[in-house]
């Protein structure tokens, strides 16, 4: 967030950027000496950053576009019980392999990197968008969220290969604009689309918009060097921590495989969960111990998470993200239980998404201009805890404008820490170890999709466990307990108290879920602790003349 804050005070650099060549012509050939022969200037530069810009806005809206259309969709399959999974399968391979695409870009041209991951995500959608059964939309999901990982690393790395220092904050800046902007549209699109066409229309939108990114980087980007040059690509690829990688994919499969049946589809005390609990275990211990025995070729830089303030760091954004991917599933579902289309419910969560974004770009700016990041990641999390437990109290009754206040709460609180802990990472190395800053903005990004994933699979059992529960409570006719169960749009066909019985077993489930929020929020203030009281290091040192 320093960085989009940045951009503000370089302003007047925008124009040098993206404007003619010949205007620049001194300063870019001194800059590309300085920094390497990568740079690009001009209309290409323009060009290129316009494609990533688009591209990263298909991987962001893809987080959020589901939020409002994921109970239709599930209706639709008859399949609420597996909810959680259409959504979390797809944050599966980002957790599971954002490292090992750090080290891929290292042997690896990443414009190559680029289209091959695009043309990833893309054939994910269209998997999702013609899926007849949720298994094929699953697996889709997963498709497109390894496309995704490829992407996401692979923009921020060309970033910084053709762009200079001075340039840096300012795309970093719209990249930030741009997820926040797929942060607002998402809910509204996803509803829209499942009222009014299909919710498959979720997924055909990214085709012709990844066709335009994929045919502009073609044209406009040069085939970068590699950075780690070898003799034999073959070698090359041979020598990646291919043992970590997969270490790393089965420990969080096995967490999530656990998460998600314990307590839903199998008893937590029943052997098979209790043997994925206990893979979990070894392939975490098998993979830490790699990692430390691999040294610095390893995916996961042990050694960098022993810094405090890169510990702290991670274990903030892990639980700030449980919370964060929580609200934004079980917020929608709350809406279109109560009588809400799944386009209203898009409308009716934009307090939470507006304040949210805004408060992430207030606590930017405070923390850019005073160098102080630990007081938001120290109290803020804990008033994104008490929102949630106001939205505990939320029953059918409950008047909307009240709701709409929780969610401002709620956005406040997780907006204004959301971003901070990868700074408080970067900044650790800004004086000193500058090429660590890569390693370490990868680490806390690999806690953060962990947690994303470890939250909506925790989410989706406390969920489908409460709800089995209270409608069993109710006695209903087996019939019609199973289509309830297994379908939110199955509420509206019934009439009468029963009708109003549903719903409040509905509604009492997803205020279980929002119970969740609060001893992460107390464990992200808890992280937070760790962190050094002192000034985040926005820039690097100057070198000594």
């Amino acid at each position: 967030m320093s960085d989009i804050q940045d951009s503000g005070s370089n302003g007047s650099d925008w124009g040098k950027t993206m404007g003619a060549p010949g205007t620049q012509a001194k300063d870019t050939r001194q800059e590309d000496t300085q920094e390497g022969g990568d740079l690009i200037h001009g209309q290409q530069l323009a060009l290129v950053f316009i494609a990533f810009c688009v591209a990263f806005f298909l991987v962001a809206l893809d987080q959020t576009i589901l939020s409002t259309a994921l109970p239709t969709i599930a209706s639709h399959f008859q399949a609420v019980s597996d909810l959680s999974w259409i959504a979390s399968a797809y944050f599966l391979p980002q957790a599971g392999l954002v490292l090992f695409f750090g080290r891929l870009l290292v042997i690896a041209p990443p414009k190559t990197v680029f289209l091959v991951s695009i043309f990833t995500f893309e054939v994910g959608s269209l998997l999702c968008a013609l899926a007849p059964s949720v298994i094929t939309l699953i697996v889709g999901r997963a498709i497109a969220g390894l496309g995704g990982t490829g992407l996401w690393v692979s923009i921020m790395t060309i970033i910084a290969r053709v762009t200079t220092m001075k340039q840096r904050p300012i795309f970093m800046g719209l990249i930030g604009a741009v997820f926040a902007l797929a942060s607002v549209v998402g809910p509204l699109l996803g509803g829209a689309f499942s009222d009014h066409v299909s919710w498959r229309w979720c997924f055909y939108i990214n085709l012709p918009i990844g066709a335009i990114a994929i045919v502009t980087v073609i044209l406009a980007l040069p085939r970068l060097s590699i950075v780690q040059k070898s003799d034999s690509t073959f070698k090359a690829w041979l020598g990646l921590d291919w043992i970590g990688a997969a270490l790393s994919f089965a420990m969080v499969t096995m967490l999530l495989i656990a998460v998600q049946w314990g307590g839903n589809e199998k008893p937590w005390n029943s052997p098979i969960v209790i043997a994925f609990l206990a893979l979990f275990a070894v392939f975490l211990i098998a993979f830490i111990s790699w990692e430390t025995w691999y040294g610095p070729e390893a995916i996961l830089p042990v050694h960098i998470l022993m810094r405090r303030n890169v510990c702290g760091a991670a274990i903030t954004v892990f639980f700030i993200s449980i919370c964060f991917v929580t609200a934004n599933y079980y917020l929608p579902l709350l809406y279109q239980v109560r009588g809400h289309s799944a386009t209203r419910s898009g409308i009716d969560i934009l307090p939470f998404m507006v304040f949210g974004v805004f408060f992430s770009f207030v606590a930017g700016a405070v923390t850019s201009t005073t160098g102080y990041a630990w007081p938001f990641l120290v109290t803020f999390p804990l008033i994104a805890a008490a929102a949630f437990g106001l939205l505990f109290t939320v029953n059918s009754s409950t008047r909307s404008a009240t709701v709409i206040g929780f969610q401002v709460l709620l956005g406040v609180g997780l907006g204004s820490c959301i971003q901070l802990p990868i700074v408080i990472a970067q900044g650790e190395f800004a004086d000193h170890d500058q090429h660590l800053v890569p390693q370490a903005t990868s680490l806390v990004t690999f806690l953060q999709l962990i947690g994303s994933s470890a939250g909506l699979a925790i989410a989706g059992a406390v969920f489908q466990g409460q709800l089995r529960s209270h409608l069993e409570a109710l006695n209903l006719p087996s019939a019609l307990f199973e289509e309830v169960l297994s379908s939110v749009k199955a509420i509206f066909s019934i009439s009468g108290p029963e009708k109003t019985q549903v719903i409040g077993a509905y509604v009492a489930a997803v205020e279980r879920v929002f119970l969740i929020g609060i001893p992460c929020g107390v464990c992200a203030t808890i992280g937070a602790l760790m962190i050094e009281r002192k000034k985040v290091k926005m820039e690097a040192a100057s070198p000594a003349a």
